[in-house]
């Protein structure tokens, strides 16, 4: 395996939030194909569009679809909370930093539909060795290492900053 090529990315964790906390440790190929934000169609109808916008964009993350992921969340970024913040992981993700930045200056911490779905995104970023990597999860240490990132520290910088 090519370590050099390992990009930042969004795990999807079945679960809840508080299971997986932001930690550094081996890095490990994943697949989130099983972890779709699934509606009963007849629900999805009566959803408001910013509902709807967010689990699109959440799917096309799935998807590998990270332009499209974007724009869908773009619509209910101003709206939705968690629909904000995987804006904020997807724009990092594409290397608009500084977008991402901007939209984590007044960042909430209500994960009500995360914790609901049991969908968790993990941003995932490998350190510069390849073997391990740092994972970011909702949680204060979570929020607080993602703006490191956003300054543009290193994931093992941000590790030990935050001794992890």
């Amino acid at each position: 395996m090519n370590t050099t090529e390992k990009k930042p990315s969004i795990l999807i964790f079945k679960g809840h939030p508080e299971k997986f906390q932001t930690q550094v440790a081996p890095l490990f190929d994943f697949n989130n194909i099983e972890t779709y934000m699934e509606i009963p169609f007849e629900y999805y109808l009566d959803l408001p569009e910013e509902e709807k916008a967010f689990v699109e964009g959440f799917n096309k993350y799935i998807d590998e679809d990270l332009k499209g992921s974007r724009r869908e969340l773009a619509k209910a970024a101003s709206k939705i909370n968690e629909a904000r913040y995987m804006f904020i992981l997807v724009n990092y993700i594409l290397g608009k930093k500084r977008e991402a930045q901007i939209l984590a200056a007044d960042l909430k911490k209500e994960w009500d539909r995360f914790i609901q779905t049991w969908r968790v995104p993990i941003l995932v970023v490998p350190f510069s060795s390849g073997d391990k990597a740092l994972f970011i999860s909702i949680d204060d240490k979570g929020l607080q290492a993602l703006g490191y990132l956003l300054e543009g520290k290193t994931p093992e910088e941000v590790a030990f900053l935050m001794g992890l």
